[in-house]
């Protein structure tokens, strides 16, 4: 791509200048012995645990400390203007070589920094440019800290660990802060003696060891899939265990004339799940003649060993070529630790394999990077975006994770986010199913609402008997179940049949590529700011309209013995699956674009807005569309539950802050769905 050396040149030489000044600064402050408290990091009440008294200090630990860039505002400034359309340097984005020597720390700031971990006892070694790798003890840990660390039990008696965790948050010398965000972890696991238990990552997707886990430590930087559930569970995204042996090709062909009806009808049977065909066809994305041949889309999710026969299986099944030899490439972790095996993170290889299936089903001659999550104690999700940004070609990178982090380690995801746009590298994150923070009320996956991340909300969607679109509306579903005496249906789980995640970021002002598209009534959050509001886009996510997919990991739904798993096939929905299903369209934009990368998409989606490039997707009018699936709820327990499509879900009480589904840009889709107008507009940008 063109690339303006002269630009590259002149910003290198400002972040050398900066280097200096910050180096001087950072000299007198640690001499001042003056501290920086990383907020968030201590131990925290609603953890819920036993307090044992001071740790070990003898007791081993790793972690991972990120590190800074040189000059940060440059970096955010570098991001902008590579992706806005109009700017002069739209478009102009560098390699992952000519990131690294623009953002780098200089010997002498990195040198600050191992002196301070060093003087401590700590052992230091560069596992790569953004991170120091950090060996010692707890003792050493607390003296660069200046913490406390205690012994935490879980009440959770099938916890196999004791958890080991500041009193207070961690604390770093004045003059080293600037060139830190934070380490991966300030929690660590010590298995109890006597007990056992499989060691997931401390950080990383595959997210809890083994346990229950209602009181244990939220790992920062860890993640869930939002609409993964366990062997035999349910959720109101999508039933964990459920029997679809009643199913229709689209929506409407059947009904359940033998269950009481909805709104003067018969519920309607759901789709045993939608083919790529369909939604490609529903979308208006078949009719340019695009494959996503030529582009490179990496998906983060732990893949299962037979992840290529099974695409090619199921390829055959819904009608899509298999997958070329060399299209897909398994990285199964970023960092050479061990891969998760089938027994530790079924849930994250279900994703894998709906992730891998959705992009190929929207894009099936884009090649695929699968690439796995770290399971090492100190991994997160962090080192898998480093990983795909300096050793893959992708451009695109879908995420169906959502997660937390402390303010200190959210700005380096932050920061990896804007080095992505100016590499040319977009991330795309499902907005969440329908779950909320209880601290905030927020409905928005907090990373789909970063400055710099595509946010991927969800709809309803019924696909009628010639691909045509019979109605769509936002995802926001109410749930009923069968009386005892199977002539009624009533309440359960307080309404709520899942939805899709949306809502605003507080406290992070309202983006340039949002305003003026984004209304100042829709912008306005609970803080009563203009604040970044989410999501940007939206497309199918509903489980009881979802996709049709196949694989050995799917077996894990309902079979708990990972030695019995076989192919099995399965309607999946979610904003797991309408992130990827976006990624793949992006594919076929960027090959409409003449195979140029799109980069950070958002300030370009929110600019052709207004060009029919979106279908704004609103509440429907008359009778809500209703399905009922067959349900496990509980342990031996199976019943009917009634779901029908409201396009916002019933949250009682009502509050500002449940998505919401109305005309032009919303809560639960953002601008809306892509069409096929935004392909033909994608050939002229």
């Amino acid at each position: 791509m063109q690339f303006d050396q002269r630009r590259w040149a002149s910003a290198v030489l400002a972040c050398a200048c900066t280097a200096t000044l910050t180096i001087s600064g950072a000299g007198t402050a640690t001499a001042a012995q003056s501290r920086v408290t990383l907020t968030g990091t201590g131990y925290q009440s609603d953890y819920g645990l036993t307090d044992l008294g001071p740790s070990d200090p003898g007791i081993a630990v790793t972690d991972n400390l990120f590190l800074n860039v040189r000059d940060p505002a440059l970096v955010a400034a570098e991001a902008r203007a590579v992706s806005t359309p109009g700017s002069p340097d739209y478009g102009h984005y560098l390699t992952a070589a000519q990131t690294q020597t623009l953002d780098q720390l200089t010997p002498g700031q990195l040198g600050i920094v191992e002196d301070w971990l060093k003087a401590a006892g700590l052992t230091v070694s560069e596992p790569n440019w953004r991170t120091l790798r950090v060996t010692g003890t707890i003792g050493q840990l607390e003296k660069a800290f200046d913490v406390a660390f205690h012994n935490y039990a879980d009440p959770d008696p099938q916890d196999p660990y004791h958890w080991q965790i500041p009193t207070t948050d961690l604390s770093v010398p004045a003059g080293v802060s600037p060139l830190i965000f934070s380490p991966s972890d300030s929690q660590f696991s010590v298995p109890i003696a006597g007990q056992s238990g499989t060691e997931h990552s401390a950080n990383g997707a595959s997210g809890q060891k083994t346990g229950t886990g209602v009181n244990r430590p939220a790992r920062l930087g860890g993640a869930s899939y939002p609409n993964t559930v366990a062997p035999g569970a349910s959720s109101g995204g999508s039933p964990g265990a459920s029997s679809d042996d009643s199913c229709g090709a689209y929506w409407g062909q059947k009904q359940f004339t033998d269950l009481p009806p909805v709104n003067g009808k018969a519920p309607d049977e759901p789709p045993c799940g939608y083919t790529p065909d369909q939604l490609r066809h529903v979308y208006g994305l078949d009719k340019a003649d695009l494959t996503g041949k030529g582009q490179n889309v990496a998906v983060i999710t732990p893949a299962i060993d037979t992840l290529q026969q099974d695409v090619d299986t199921w390829a055959k099944k819904v009608g899509t070529q298999p997958l070329r030899p060399g299209q897909l490439t398994v990285v199964p972790t970023p960092d050479g630790s061990p891969a998760p095996t089938r027994a530790t993170d079924a849930g994250g290889m279900i994703e894998n394999t709906l992730d891998v299936e959705a992009v190929h089903g929207m894009a099936p001659d884009a090649n695929i990077f699968s690439v796995g999550t770290s399971e090492a104690d100190y991994g997160s999700i962090l080192d898998s975006l480093v990983y795909t940004l300096d050793h893959t070609p992708a451009t695109i990178v879908s995420l169906s994770v959502a997660f937390e982090t402390t303010p200190d380690l959210q700005r380096a995801y932050n920061a990896v986010y804007e080095e992505g746009a100016v590499q040319g590298v977009g991330f795309y994150y499902a907005s969440g199913d329908g779950g909320h923070d209880p601290a905030t009320g927020s409905y928005l996956n907090p990373q789909a609402g970063a400055e710099f991340v595509t946010g991927v909300g969800g709809t309803s969607l019924g696909v009628g008997a010639d691909n045509s679109r019979e109605w769509e509306t936002g995802w926001g579903d109410s749930a009923d179940q069968l009386s005892a005496d199977g002539k009624a249906w009533q309440p359960i789980d307080g309404g709520i049949g899942g939805g899709a995640g949306g809502g605003w970021m507080a406290g992070q002002p309202q983006p340039w590529y949002q305003r003026g598209v984004v209304s100042d009534q829709e912008a306005t959050g609970p803080d009563g700011k203009r604040d970044r509001v989410g999501p940007d886009v939206a497309m199918d996510a509903d489980g009881r309209t979802g996709l049709l997919i196949g694989g050995t990991a799917v077996n894990a739904i309902t079979e708990p013995d990972p030695s019995k798993w076989v192919y099995t096939e399965r309607r999946t929905g979610g904003t797991s699956l309408s992130t990827p299903l976006f990624a793949g369209v992006q594919a076929l934009a960027q090959q409409a674009r003449g195979g140029k990368a799109i980069g950070f998409a958002n300030p370009l989606l929110y600019q052709l807005s207004g060009a029919g490039a979106f279908r704004d997707v609103t509440t429907l009018t008359g009778p809500a569309p209703a399905t009922a699936v067959y349900t496990q709820v509980g342990p031996t327990t199976w019943n009917w539950i009634l779901y029908q499509v409201l396009g916002t879900m019933p949250v009682t009480p009502p509050s500002m802050q449940t998505p919401a589904t109305g005309p032009g840009f919303d809560t639960t889709t953002g601008l809306g769905t892509p069409t096929g107008r935004y392909l033909s507009l994608m050939r002229k940008h």
